[in-house]
């Protein structure tokens, strides 16, 4: 099925020339990117609410957990700053509305954090676990855009 798809994708770019397999490129690394982005906010997804409990147990957890945080906050603007392919501009922009929301969690955890409340109890105090939750919800459709 791939072979047909390649040998198929090929004809098309020699009829049509580059700017189908540009776009095609484009889609299939727009999809690569949303993939890595999403599953990676599924790992953070795992990992927060141990972090969280571990803190209160071991306070260098507490730097650990701020450190991560602190990357994904980045994550979430290195995928923003991603520019979508036509067909996925409807997937890229559910995705941005999440980090969006995403953005200010993180912020709302790491101020409780400064403010030495709990990991436990900013997390839970905030929808971050929610949000990360709806990211990773949209992999289905994010798969769909390879085909």
């Amino acid at each position: 099925m791939k072979m047909k798809l390649a040998l198929f994708l090929v004809v098309i770019a020699f009829l049509t020339g580059c700017s189908v397999v540009e776009q095609i490129d484009r889609s299939l690394n727009y999809t690569s990117e949303a993939t890595t982005y999403v599953d990676q906010a599924a790992e953070f997804t795992r990992k927060l609410p141990d972090m969280a409990q571990q803190t209160a147990i071991d306070p260098e957890v507490k730097e650990k957990l701020v450190a991560e945080l602190e990357a994904m906050k980045q994550r979430v603007g290195d995928f923003n700053a991603l520019e979508a392919p036509a067909m996925a501009a409807d997937v890229h922009a559910k995705l941005q509305k999440y980090n969006a929301t995403l953005q200010q969690e993180i912020d709302q955890v790491l101020n409780g954090l400064l403010n030495d409340i709990p990991a436990v109890q900013a997390i839970k105090d905030s929808q971050i676990i929610q949000t990360l939750t709806g990211i990773t919800r949209l992999m289905e459709q994010i798969n769909n855009l390879g085909g």
